[in-house]
């Protein structure tokens, strides 16, 4: 929202809602509210049929009160009215980008370089905004009626002495900048490359030799690519028709573009920033990848690439006779002149030495594969039976991130059970520690229960991010974006190895009713005993850890277990010691 907003006074309008939110427990009260209607109390207890109608309009309630009552609050201050009418058509038009500007065709080309004009749509389409749409079933009212409500609460005051700034606008606008270049930033975490590409476009308008951005953009075609190769684009690229405005030429050109293609774009753009900042290591490890996913994954060959330009003939020099020029001399000419538009984007970089060794010793590599029948991206019979048996990693230091603990019970109206969560998180962190202890692996710990700092709660959603992104990209085998931030944490906690482990303890009725009914009816069986069974309940205990090298997105561990009963104390210390021992342990020689 702030790097839409185009002024002081509509922010201010905005904190207002929130604030609202804030000092309604809008939040709290929702919640309570969906529990309701959830279990249909109260005058929900016919409507169970319309729970999502139900929640929807108790959200919709909640946001016309925070936009009246927020504007009692902005009332007090001296900011313009007239930007209440303008908010609403930023909110109308928030999925668009921050810009409408049209995407050049021409930008991925150079002198090496040309795409082909049918990756490009000739006619767009045109931006709409439905303000009065049906939000039958939305949390937030339509714009429409909301600009309404605030309108005939406005009606009749004057605007006299008010205005759009009251603090520097210098200030103002550095942080709706920030908030646009974090845009790209959130929407690569998101997987929402072509958004991601086309916003670093925009601002690459303004900044044409920004880093940040140019790397942005690289690591959004390498990221296409991965999918693409995949089969998996789909999941991380809008189908094109949904688009609206010039950005709908981006998802276009992604959707159209051939594999070979995309991958030798992306291998050319990251190739060229990697000569460019020869010391970033983030740079130069995707790009090393993107090379070997093209090699390995495309279908692209060394020799489908030329080294050099053609000779350039002399107008002046006589035209040669072509009727001597035999048949297949004549189809394989004109077939060069007709060839794939990436023949030449590499003639540059094959005169860099290691662009050589490299793309040799990948093709190396896909031989070898081919030969031998592997797939380098399926897990093997031996990989899967260390992830059954256990590993021995050697590992001397680890991280733990977020330990986590938490009891359901599916017997109560509130299933979780917040506060003894809280308080068995505190003993399955103790465990850690004295399992870590006592196999001699140096843990250091990262939790929000024992906050040291506010740098270590940075520490701390960094790393949730990279993990939440690694899961994100299931079984594509890319690197993460957040990668480009965590690379510094493994030289400041001295380790590569961080993880993320944690205990679910679920808790139930046994569902026996009906069996009991047949069998007190065929066999006459007590109905005392059909109430114990009935009642007592069923346990489960859930655990898992998840070791990863941070600087690559290796899964080194990926422990879960299961056991049908309670989780005692004893079976903690069972899996958390044996997690430990499988860490510390040295592989045979």
């Amino acid at each position: 929202m702030l790097a839409q907003l185009e002024n002081e006074a509509q922010l201010a309008f905005i904190l207002s809602h929130e604030i609202i939110h804030y000092t309604n427990s809008h939040a709290r009260t929702g919640y309570i509210e969906n529990e309701r209607i959830e279990r249909g109390d109260g005058k929900y207890q016919r409507e169970n049929w319309n729970k999502e109608l139900n929640k929807s309009k108790y959200s919709k309630e909640l946001e016309l009160e925070a936009d009246v009552e927020g504007l009692k609050f902005y009332l007090k201050s001296n900011y313009s009215l007239e930007e209440l009418h303008s908010v609403f058509y930023i909110l109308q038009y928030a999925h668009i980008p921050i810009d409408d500007i049209p995407f050049d065709t021409t930008y991925f080309n150079d002198t090496n370089f040309t795409l082909s004009s049918e990756y490009f749509k000739k006619e767009l389409k045109v931006i709409e905004a439905i303000d009065d749409g049906d939000d039958q079933y939305l949390t937030h009212p339509n714009t429409n009626k909301r600009r309404s409500v605030v309108a005939s609460e406005i009606e009749g005051k004057s605007n006299e002495g008010r205005v759009k700034f009251i603090n520097s606008k210098k200030e103002f606008y550095d942080i709706q900048l920030l908030a646009r270049f974090e845009l790209s930033n959130l929407f690569t975490k998101d997987r929402k490359y072509a958004e991601s590409l086309y916003n670093s476009y925009l601002l690459l308008k303004k900044y044409p030799t920004n880093k940040f951005l140019r790397t942005n953009i690289a690591y959004c075609l390498y990221a296409l690519s991965k999918y693409r190769n995949d089969g998996k684009l789909h999941t991380v690229l809008t189908d094109y028709e949904k688009v609206q405005g010039q950005s709908q030429q981006v998802n276009y050109m992604f959707e159209k573009m051939e594999k070979k293609t995309l991958n030798t774009i992306a291998v050319k753009y990251l190739w060229e920033l990697k000569q460019e900042f020869k010391d970033d290591e983030f740079i130069a490890t995707i790009a090393k990848d993107a090379l070997h996913e093209l090699v390995m994954e495309s279908g692209a060959r060394k020799l489908d690439y030329k080294k050099a330009f053609p000779i350039i003939e002399d107008e002046n020099a006589p035209t040669k006779d072509s009727s001597n020029i035999s048949r297949y001399d004549r189809i394989i000419k004109n077939s060069e002149t007709t060839e794939d538009e990436i023949k030449y984007a590499f003639v540059n970089l094959f005169q860099n030495e290691e662009f050589n060794d490299l793309i040799n010793k990948y093709e190396k590599e896909y031989v070898g594969k081919v030969k031998n029948g592997n797939d380098y991206r399926v897990e093997n019979t031996s990989e899967r039976k260390k992830n059954k048996i256990g590993r021995a990693l050697g590992i001397d230091k680890v991280v733990m991130v977020s330990p986590n603990y938490k009891r359901i019970d599916l017997r109560k109206k509130i299933s979780e059970q917040y506060v003894f969560s809280e308080s068995r998180k505190e003993d399955f962190i103790s465990v850690n520690e004295i399992c870590a202890k006592k196999t001699g692996v140096e843990l250091n710990i990262i939790s929000n229960t024992y906050f040291e700092s506010t740098e270590k709660y940075n520490d701390m959603s960094l790393l949730n991010e990279w993990m939440s992104e690694r899961f994100d990209h299931h079984n594509i085998h890319i690197y993460p974006y957040c990668k480009l931030f965590t690379d510094d944490l493994a030289k400041k906690y001295s380790t590569n190895y961080f993880g993320w482990t944690g205990m679910y303890s679920l808790r139930a009725r046994k569902d026996k009713w009906g069996l009991i009914a047949v069998s007190v009816a065929i066999y006459g069986i007590g109905i005392p005993l059909g109430i114990y069974y009935a009642v007592t309940p069923e346990n489960h205990t859930f655990y898992y850890t998840y070791l990863v090298d941070i600087t690559n997105y290796d899964f080194l561990m990926s422990k879960e277990d299961y056991v049908k009963m309670k989780d005692y104390d004893d079976i903690m210390k069972s899996y958390i010691y044996d997690t430990y021992n499988q860490i510390k342990t040295q592989k045979d020689k």
